[in-house]
């Protein structure tokens, strides 16, 4: 028996912020993954680090099976420190592997919460494009359906590690929630192309009063100068940015946009373009 789990990461998130109080944020779920990989062993966890193994642990704790026959593989396409959900990816896959050889079924409400013990999670592992409380991992709202969007992934340089990053920001305050709440309106209203775009270019502002990034107002205003693109995301605490491309644009407009903010903006590096897609977790038994 093999059996292969994956999560899918991110490319930073649609929105992210304060709202009534509580934190929040909706997910941008792509088509790169962490992937656990379960073979007979004796109970290893090959590869991932420290959230990784207490995920294991959690996930055996929880499952109330301590000894396992198996050997879990976890290798992942994400990069670390970059806001791309790559340490919630691992946390998430180790966890439904383990539930799934425990022959134990696990809620999606549970996996947030035991993620959220180890470190304020996204909501990858969602189906859909959740809204999740990050701290907790109560997941408030899934959209089912996501648009296949083309994003391209631009860095701004450096890493920001997550958990130290909160402990700096307990409390963050932001200047307004009109931007937020016009754009959480915007959501509810129809999870339309431009709708989302506009909601995750808004949350995008407001975050650079709490994670600035270089010269990003200037950045998203040259982008949304291009017909193709239909708004600008970010990591709120990581280093990338996402350009999103209508459904209508051609890989021509796709390229001619990248090569256009490559030149204008040489702090921002170009990574790859990725797409959106729903969130989950995605088994399969060999």
């Amino acid at each position: 028996m093999e059996l292969t789990v994956r999560v899918p990461g991110s490319c930073g998130e649609v929105m992210q912020g304060i709202w009534q109080g509580e934190p929040f944020l909706v997910t941008c779920p792509i088509d790169r993954y962490s992937t656990v990989i379960v073979r007979p062993g004796r109970g290893r966890l090959l590869g991932g680090g420290e959230k990784a193994r207490r995920a294991l642990a959690l996930g055996q704790s929880y499952c109330q099976c301590q000894d396992l026959p198996y050997d879990f593989f976890l290798t992942s396409d994400l990069p670390q420190g970059k806001g791309m959900a790559s340490s919630s990816a691992d946390i998430c896959a180790v966890l439904a592997a383990v539930s799934a050889v425990c022959q134990k079924n696990i809620s999606e409400q549970d996996i947030g919460r035991l993620a959220a013990s180890i470190e304020p999670t996204d909501g990858v592992f969602c189906h859909g494009m959740a809204v999740i409380q990050p701290e907790t991992g109560a997941i408030w709202h899934v959209f089912p359906q996501v648009p296949p969007l083309s994003i391209a992934v631009f860095d701004a340089g450096g890493t920001v590690d997550t958990i130290a990053f909160h402990h700096l920001h307990p409390d963050p305050i932001w200047p307004s929630q009109a931007p937020l709440f016009l754009g959480w309106q915007l959501l509810k209203a129809s999870l339309t192309d431009r709708y989302l775009g506009l909601a995750a270019s808004l949350s995008a502002l407001a975050n650079q009063l709490w994670l600035p990034k270089p010269a990003f107002p200037a950045f998203l205003r040259a982008a949304l100068r291009h017909p193709a693109v239909i708004g600008v995301n970010v990591a709120h605490s990581g280093t990338v940015a996402g350009i999103f491309f209508s459904r209508q644009s051609c890989q021509a407009d796709r390229d001619a946009v990248v090569a256009a903010l490559c030149q204008q903006f040489p702090q921002w590096t170009y990574r790859e373009t990725v797409r959106l897609q729903r969130g989950g977790i995605f088994a399969e038994i060999r």
